[in-house]
């Protein structure tokens, strides 16, 4: 049985860092496409300052993806789904 649980934590941990990672780089894509759009000549100012606000928005949304990642391997490493699983 231990070995089922270790392959099944494995698993869960590889998910969990797949869709971080996924979720990072459509976030990063975002700000690379704002940040390209603050590039356009004759751009009004609010427009551009809006545009790197959202660049900003979107890659300060990173950095609580990571603390839910640490949230999620102790969730994992402490087999809180494998107790629910009981159920």
């Amino acid at each position: 049985m231990p070995a089922n649980t270790d392959r099944r934590r494995r698993k869960y941990r590889r998910q969990a860092m797949l869709g971080v990672v996924m979720f990072a780089l459509l976030q990063l894509a975002g700000t690379a496409c704002f940040g390209a759009l603050c590039l356009i000549p004759d751009l009004p100012r609010w427009l551009m300052v809006l545009f790197v606000v959202l660049a900003a928005a979107c890659a300060a949304l990173i950095l609580p993806a990571l603390v839910v990642l640490k949230q999620r391997f102790t969730e994992i490493e402490g087999g809180e789904l494998d107790a629910a699983a009981e159920y």
